[in-house]
């Protein structure tokens, strides 16, 4: 679905995270680089406009609970940021990888 090549060599680990039950648990991939990641990440989107089978999918980082708290925090500014900006041509994101996020400031290209 993304269209990337991916053999068995280049997943370490895979194991499901949380107890069995009626709903579907995480799942943990460990794969072996990160330019492969990267590209996993990049190419995400596509789950958005996907089959109904993979459209519950969802792809994220893996993220300590600092880390967590740190994207939560960042979300909350970037929601005080973009209900100020009253003139619409910029919108604001969170970007980077988990440690080192930051927020962007966007031109809204609509």
């Amino acid at each position: 679905m993304l269209e990337i090549d991916i053999i068995p060599e280049d997943i370490k680990r895979l194991f499901r995270i949380g107890k069995r039950g009626p709903e579907a648990r995480r799942l943990l991939v460990h794969l072996s680089s990160g330019s492969l990641k990267n590209r996993m990440m990049e190419t995400s989107f596509k789950l958005r406009t996907a089959s109904d089978e993979f459209k519950q999918v969802v792809i994220s980082h893996n993220m300590t609970k600092q880390e967590q708290k740190q994207c939560k925090q960042l979300v909350i500014e970037v929601r005080d940021l973009e209900s100020k900006e009253l003139s619409g041509d910029f919108i604001y994101r969170v970007r980077a990888m988990p440690g080192e996020m930051k927020i962007v400031k966007i031109r809204n290209r609509f």
